[in-house]
Formats: structure tokens, C-alpha cells, sequence
């Protein structure tokens, strides 16, 4: 009978957010003809989406319930998991090496791999900067970076040069251009089809930017009138924004959609996914956007191997509302090269070529 490799993905915790759905979607689609996946979450479950998915999926996760702050109980508790899981593979996520240092450190006899969800200089503090220096230069813990350019950044603040890349992966066959979705979902909404409908989805915090985004719907709604505006997601600033909102008058015009499990219909919805993000490291929803032939307009702090569809748009946070404005209306005219249909190689973004290239580089 053939061997499977075990393979335990850790993780912070399965609140809403990119890294944490990337490793959702490999435990929904590893190759189960050689692989054996389970994850471990610091955090206990918090009744998100992705919880809500794994209890209904059944999916392997190990909740370690960790407490706020430094917990110096998960020492023990990852340590168990690996005792009794015995792991083929580590594989890592986030700010996590501060807590799995001691178990690599115990079971050398296990690859280890962590993947670079943004740059380090950017993201990290300095005490997970520290401890992902430790195990990439001490413990032989091999780097993930999910583009060229992060794996650029990543050998170059660490000084090391042994990054590997695995772009980040989603289902493609979920995200398809569906004028039923469409009609449907703006029905569900009570948007008529003769509204513009701008959109957006991330968490809300500085980095995405949604206090600038708001500026700019309320110019286009102020040159144009009847837009709505979808904000999908939640986050510390999603009260902040809200507020802002109120301010300005646009509580008729902008929705807080929350965080959703229905993103293939919200971006049907759409006429426009617009991301003004200040940093990124790797936006899987942009990568969405573009696979369900949506125009996208997003700022040039978001880098070309994002770019997947001739008819993104990208402009500088420096230039004025007035030309933000200008630039996504125009964008509602403009033809769309539908991402699957033009040069670009969309389907290295597919998650099962994704999680392909992560088995060889497990077994290399």
C-alpha cells in the first residue's frame, strides 16, 4: 500500500482573511491519493466562515485555544500535536515561529516550510522577524513566498537565497463570469441594473485603504449619482469607516456586506472591484476579481504579477479623487479582456496546479 505524506499546516487562527484562506483551500483540495493533511489553529474557532466551512466539511483541525498575548502553553500544545500526528511536513503560516521554534528545534528529523504571505519589513514585528531569522538561518526551515518579487524581498531581508514560490491558488471553476449571478445578486441587494456598482472586498484595516475608496465614491456619486458601493469584509477599522460614512451623508449609497461566503456572486454584482490598497503582498481577491471578468481598477503599490487582465487599471494614491473618479468611470465603458480567454496564464493560480507544485517541493 503507497505511503501518504503527512502533512500538518499551522496556522494562527481561521478568521477571515487571505493566509487563512489559503490554507483552507488546501485542506478542501490536497490530493488525497498521497497526501494526509491536517491544521492546527493557535486560536480557537471564533464561528467565522472558514470555521463554519471546516465543521461542516469535517475538515482535520486541531484547535489549541490560545489566550491573548504571549501563551507560553502552546509550547507544549504544538509539541503534542506533533508527537502524536508525526508529520512528514511542517508547514507553517503567519506569525506562528515564535510559538513552533521549540518543537523544530526537538523534531529535526521534519522539513519544515513557512510561508511569506507579505514582506517582511512591512509586516512582521520584530520579535516574529527575529524568530523567522532563527529558523531560516539555523533550523533549515525553507521559505514560501507567494510571487518572485516576495521571494526577492524575503531572500534579501533575511540574507539567505533558498526562497521557493508557490503562487497563492484559488478554485477558478467558482469564479466564472454568470449574468444570472449577476441579476440575482443586485436583485437580492435591491440594486437595480442601471446602478453603477462599485465594489471592494478585504479586511478593514489601514493597509486596504477603504477611508480613501469612500472619498472617491463619493466624487463619482457626486458627478454621476446612482452608485452603490459593496464593502465585503470585517476588521478593527470596519467601525471607523462606518462612521465616515455617516459623516458624509452615504449611508444609502454604501453597503457593509460583512464578511461573505457568496464572493463569486458579489463580484458578478459588480461593474467595478476597485482596490486603492497603500501595501500588499499577494491580494487573492484581486486575483478573483479578474478570473470572474470583472474591470479593476487598483493602485500601483500592488505589484505587475497581480495583473492578469490587459484592462487593470493601476494609479498612483497621488493622484486626485477627481481623476480616480474620472478613470473608474471610464472603466465601465472600456472592453474587459476576459483574463481566461487572453495571454495571461491564469491557471497557474488554479488551486490544484498550486497544490501540485507544493507536493514536489514537499518532496524535494
Amino acid at each position: 500500500m503507497k505511503t501518504k505524506l503527512k502533512v500538518l499546516q499551522i496556522t494562527p487562527s481561521f478568521g477571515v482573511g487571505g493566509a487563512e484562506k489559503l490554507v483552507l483551500e488546501y485542506l478542501l483540495n490536497y490530493n488525497k491519493e498521497n497526501i494526509e493533511m491536517r491544521a492546527v489553529s493557535l486560536y480557537g474557532s471564533s464561528n467565522s466562515l472558514y470555521d463554519d466551512t471546516i465543521k461542516e466539511k469535517n475538515l482535520d483541525v486541531v484547535y489549541l485555544d490560545k489566550t491573548p498575548g504571549l501563551d507560553t502553553s502552546m509550547f507544549k500544545k504544538i509539541n503534542k500535536v506533533i508527537d502524536e500526528y508525526k508529520p512528514d511536513i511542517i508547514h507553517s503560516h503567519l506569525h506562528v515561529m515564535k510559538y513552533l521554534i521549540y518543537a523544530i528545534n526537538k523534531h529535526k528529523n521534519i522539513k519544515c516550510f513557512h510561508t511569506i504571505h507579505s514582506e517582511p519589513a512591512k509586516d512582521a514585528k520584530y520579535f516574529d522577524k527575529f524568530f523567522n531569522k532563527l529558523a531560516f538561518q539555523k533550523y533549515s526551515v525553507t521559505p514560501i513566498a507567494l510571487s518572485e518579487r516576495l521571494a526577492e524581498y524575503n531572500n534579501k531581508y533575511y540574507k539567505i537565497e533558498n526562497t521557493k514560490v508557490v503562487n497563492n491558488g484559488i478554485n477558478l471553476d467558482s469564479f466564472v463570469k454568470d449574468e444570472k449571478k449577476r441579476k440575482d445578486t443586485r436583485q437580492a441587494l435591491g440594486i437595480s441594473e442601471d446602478t453603477f456598482v462599485i465594489g471592494h472586498i478585504g479586511r478593514f484595516d489601514k493597509f486596504k485603504n477603504q477611508e480613501f475608496l469612500v472619498k472617491v465614491a463619493d466624487k463619482i456619486l457626486q458627478d454621476r449619482g446612482n452608485i452603490k458601493l459593496l464593502l465585503i469584509g470585517d476588521g478593527e477599522l470596519r467601525k471607523h469607516i462606518e462612521e465616515i460614512v455617516d459623516r458624509m451623508n452615504l449611508k444609502n449609497s454604501v453597503y457593509f456586506l460583512g464578511a461573505r461566503s457568496d464572493i463569486p456572486s458579489l463580484l458578478n454584482a459588480m461593474d467595478v472591484f476597485v482596490f486603492p490598497s497603500l501595501y500588499e503582498g499577494f491580494p487573492i481577491t484581486l486575483i478573483e476579481a479578474q478570473a470572474t471578468g470583472v474591470r479593476c481598477v487598483i493602485s500601483d503599490e500592488i505589484d505587475d504579477s497581480c495583473v492578469l487582465d490587459e484592462s487593470t487599471i493601476k494609479l498612483s494614491l497621488n493622484d486626485s479623487l477627481d481623476y480616480w473618479s474620472k478613470i473608474i468611470l471610464e472603466s465601465k465603458n472600456s472592453t474587459v479582456k476576459y483574463a481566461r480567454n487572453n495571454n495571461y496564464d491564469i491557471g497557474k493560480y488554479e488551486i490544484k496546479s498550486v497544490l501540485n507544485s507544493l507536493e514536489k517541493i514537499y518532496k524535494s
